[in-house]
């Protein structure tokens, strides 16, 4: 009698492969992760709760990384790694375009949780999140797109500081 791979056997590799992945999360396998935080500011004045993407360039490992500015524009980064459940403080080593946005969401946002009885949270949004009228970007249109961005870094072999100074009118 021949054994013919069926559903069962798909599942089980798909598990296997899954659990794989899971514990792998930001294990010493993958592109060498270092440290990198610095300073984001326009014109010297540091921007608060922006958005930052740190989009390799060809020759780059990885998948690149991100962060949000706290309140004086200060910014660590986090690898961007399919499948890890926990995050992974760093970036690879290399030459990188730098992105900056507003968030999609409010960073100082109180989220309301709603209790029992109460009507259900919209759609899409955040639960609860606050709708605020949108202040003016004070960040220059062409650093909030890959393609364009003026700015661009080099991630040294053992990370470090790297303070990000966007210029009006760009």
């Amino acid at each position: 009698m021949n054994h013919r791979p069926g559903l069962g056997d798909t599942m089980l590799k798909l598990a296997i492969a899954a659990l794989v992945a899971l514990l792998a999360g930001c294990s010493a396998k993958g592109p060498k992760l270092v440290p990198v935080s610095g300073k984001l500011t326009l014109n010297g004045v540091p921007l608060a709760h922006k958005t930052i993407q740190f989009i390799p360039e060809p020759g780059t490992p990885g998948s690149g990384a991100g962060a949000t500015t706290t309140a004086t524009g200060d910014y660590s980064l986090i690898a961007t790694k399919g499948g890890s459940l926990v995050d992974c403080m760093g970036t690879c080593p290399g030459r990188y375009k730098v992105v900056v946005v507003e968030p999609m969401f409010p960073v100082d946002a109180e989220l309301k949780v709603p209790v029992e009885g109460e009507q259900p949270a919209p759609a899409i949004g955040l639960p609860g999140t606050p709708t605020r009228k949108r202040e003016k970007q004070p960040i220059p249109p062409a650093y909030g797109n890959a393609r364009y961005t003026p700015l661009a870094v080099t991630v040294p072999e053992n990370g470090g500081e790297i303070a990000l100074e966007l210029k009006a009118g760009r």
